[in-house]
């Protein structure tokens, strides 16, 4: 279960902070990903999305725009109200009631009241009883990508925030996640990936890079030592240092000659392989760009 209250209370991301992403992103003329939630429901504020959707369209016109929802406030004509904003795709993540566990059945009522909702059958595309269900639906040429998931036994830690055991697990595979991912927070707190949460005082405290105020450009952000040393520590395969040792998230074992082809990488760039160490206790991380995730609100 997550040590964080996200439903006390409500905050949103200042429209000022947000001006500086995208005028950033716009100076590039930025053409990947950009994502509108965080650990919240951007459905919720009507007027607040879309017109914070309309703003990220008008000054990055190549860019994918899209966000996460759990569907609640969704029907066929939000859904063409976001369209005619500018957003690119839509993720509806289906979750069991509070407290109760994953279930197909539950599911599949979910599904069908979403398909009656949006006036359109949602195609199924993978069902594993017990893990997930997901599938996808089409409305005026935006995809919507519909799925239930056990998170129980599929879903991570969230950098050690949530309860769930991973056993003797140690991770071993590298991350991409500080390479391709730039999460702000809706404070400006940064991260090096979106598993961290602003209100769990853990993150903030031992593993937040700094709030985005702190730098002249998102960019130098992004190139700081901070970011480049959890780059260094998960370009490779080997043991992983707090939180990411016990993350599950694309975890697999590496073939000889993908852990090869990291360790060419790593000496070419960086110099002799180093063995990782646990930070002491108390201690902090401290020492090409694809997606850039922007909290709208905590809630």
């Amino acid at each position: 279960m997550s040590k964080v209250d996200r439903a006390s209370t409500n905050k949103l991301l200042p429209h000022d902070t947000y001006e500086l992403i995208l005028r950033d992103l716009a100076e590039i003329s930025y053409d990947e990903g950009l994502c509108l939630n965080l650990y919240n429901e951007p459905t919720s504020d009507k007027s607040l999305l879309l017109n914070r959707i309309r703003r990220a369209r008008e000054l990055l016109p190549a860019a994918r725009i899209y966000f996460s929802s759990n569907g609640d406030y969704l029907d066929r004509d939000y859904v063409r109200e976001l369209i005619s904003a500018g957003l690119s795709e839509l993720y509806i993540s289906i979750h069991a009631p509070a407290g109760k566990p994953y279930d197909d059945a539950y599911a599949a009522t979910r599904f069908n009241d979403l398909s009656r909702r949006l006036q359109k059958a949602i195609k199924i595309d993978i069902l594993r009883p017990g893990e997930t269900m997901q599938g996808h639906v089409n409305i005026e040429k935006l995809p919507i990508h519909v799925f239930a998931t056990n998170y129980y036994t599929l879903g991570s830690n969230r950098a050690e925030s949530v309860g769930l055991s991973s056993g003797a697990f140690s991770r071993s595979a590298p991350c991409s996640r500080p390479f391709n991912d730039f999460t702000v927070s809706y404070d400006g707190t940064l991260f090096p990936c979106c598993q961290m949460f602003v209100d769990f005082a853990e993150h903030t405290q031992r593993y937040a890079i700094g709030k985005l105020t702190d730098f002249p450009t998102i960019f130098a952000a992004y190139a700081s030592q901070a970011m480049a040393e959890w780059r260094k520590e998960l370009l490779r395969y080997g043991p992983k240092l707090s939180p990411c040792a016990t993350c599950t998230e694309g975890q697999h074992e590496g073939t000889p000659e993908q852990i090869a082809t990291r360790e060419k990488v790593y000496s070419e760039f960086l110099g002799p392989s180093q063995v990782v160490s646990s930070p002491s206790a108390g201690g902090s991380w401290l020492g090409g760009i694809r997606r850039w995730r922007v909290a709208r609100r905590s809630k």
